[in-house]
């Protein structure tokens, strides 16, 4: 095993648990890498949150053992393709497409412990059954055409960044503006549809208005006056709004799959790797996303923006930000930040704007979740640790399984054919092919 950490702890203890010789480099050079590829090692871990780190260690164990067994933890998708195509006999792993599933599936209905595609090219929802976990259809009621129209509509009508509301009133002034002329116009004047829409446009443009309203009442050559006002101070609005938009970062969109989501949605805190997988997760089986990061700056924000995913800037634990998410009509609310505090935080600051919302926090299991526990009541809570590196185990003894969950104290792995076993039915599986 090489590298350091939380996860790369869990995975040597489950695997001291049971029974496996191991050898551990917390920061080995070249040498010490060499000198501990001996010809009885059977496979070689490598884990860090730096994926350069990572491909730098496996090209050195391919270079001095080719056609190991190597597991290597990477997150950057592309950089794993290319580290499959150069390395022979390799495995990329990313902790967060581990854990994913096991947050969906709270976030989706109360009685899921997780989502599977393990058993089907279709997702399946994995519940407690009488003798123990057990597969079930999956029912997530995708949205219809009907619900889509609606849901952009509103988005459209009602936006979620100070740019777009500036563009949107703008825009509606100016539609407002030439409606009221052209009805008063085609009435005033006894001008026909077309012609009144005509001489409302060269008022809304400042053109200037028809030369009839020279000779018509003075109450008509004031309304013309102000509408012509009223046409420049819109124009100058949506102006801004619209010169805002294209220049500034536009982490929502006003319509489209990065619109804000209002209804039936699922608010993410949290934008790491963790964070970013499992929207992508969500999105992957119709479910409505939005993400929350502290830090304009970090690199999913920029990744979410190309997948599609629309991200509010701000800390998750305010109530400022959270009560613009619509959390009243939320599915459910997953805290999945690297901070554990920051999770509490934002877990207890969203019930207590909704008591009722469904909750996944990405925490521990120790004493300040016990006894966050007992004062606040804190939804579901996921040690992705734990769930990652016993599946990092599993995979170093040989195991082809990429998914687990808890389940009674225990991290039950999905297997081949979506079968439920507890950790220990992998070891030897190497042996065994």
């Amino acid at each position: 095993m090489l590298g350091e950490g939380r996860l790369i702890g869990v995975v040597r203890r489950e695997l001291d648990r049971v029974g496996a010789d191991v050898i551990h480099l917390r920061a080995p050079n070249d040498r010490e890498i060499r000198r501990a590829l001996t010809a009885d090692i059977d496979a070689v871990v490598v884990i860090s949150r730096d994926d350069r780190v990572s491909l730098r260690l496996a090209l050195i164990v391919e270079g001095v053992r080719p056609g190991v067994r190597l597991i290597v933890t990477i997150y950057n998708l592309d950089l794993g393709d290319q580290v499959r195509r150069a390395v022979r006999n390799v495995r990329v792993m990313s902790m967060a497409d581990v854990v994913a599933p096991s947050l969906a599936g709270p976030c989706l209905a109360a009685e899921l412990i997780a989502v599977s595609r393990s058993a089907a090219d279709e997702p399946c929802g994995i519940q407690a059954g009488r003798d123990g976990p057990m597969l079930t259809e999956l029912d997530v009621g995708r949205e219809g055409l009907v619900a889509r129209v609606r849901a952009n509509a509103t988005a459209l009508l009602h936006p979620f960044e100070l740019s777009a509301k500036t563009l949107t009133a703008g825009m509606l002034g100016l539609v407002a503006i030439l409606l009221i002329d052209t009805i008063v116009i085609g009435l005033t004047l006894s001008e026909p549809p077309i012609e009144a829409i005509y001489l409302a446009v060269r008022t809304l443009v400042t053109v200037g208005p028809n030369t009839a309203i020279e000779h018509g009442p003075d109450w008509l050559k004031l309304f013309t006056a102000a509408t012509m006002l009223a046409a420049l101070a819109a124009t100058a609005v949506f102006t801004a709004g619209l010169i805002n938009r294209l220049l500034g970062q536009r982490h929502v969109a006003m319509f489209g799959r990065r619109a804000m989501p209002r209804r039936n949605h699922v608010v993410v805190v949290g934008l790491g790797q963790v964070g970013l997988r499992l929207c992508l997760a969500l999105r992957e089986l119709g479910i409505p996303v939005i993400a929350v990061e502290r830090d304009r700056l970090a690199d999913n924000v920029a990744r979410a923006k190309r997948y599609g995913i629309p991200v509010v800037i701000g800390a998750g634990g305010s109530r400022g930000v959270l009560r613009r998410l619509c959390l009243a009509r939320a599915r459910a609310l997953a805290a999945v930040s690297s901070d554990e505090i920051e999770n509490i935080s934002t877990a207890v600051a969203a019930l207590a704007l909704r008591e009722d919302l469904p909750t996944v926090l990405r925490a521990g299991t120790g004493d300040l979740m016990d006894e966050t526990r007992a004062l606040f009541r804190i939804g579901v809570v996921r040690d992705v640790y734990l769930i990652g590196g016993t599946v990092l185990a599993a995979a170093a003894l040989g195991s082809q399984a990429s998914e687990a969950f808890p389940y009674d104290d225990t991290i039950q792995i999905i297997g081949a054919g979506g079968a439920l076993e507890p950790f220990a039915a992998h070891v030897g599986a190497s042996e065994t092919g």
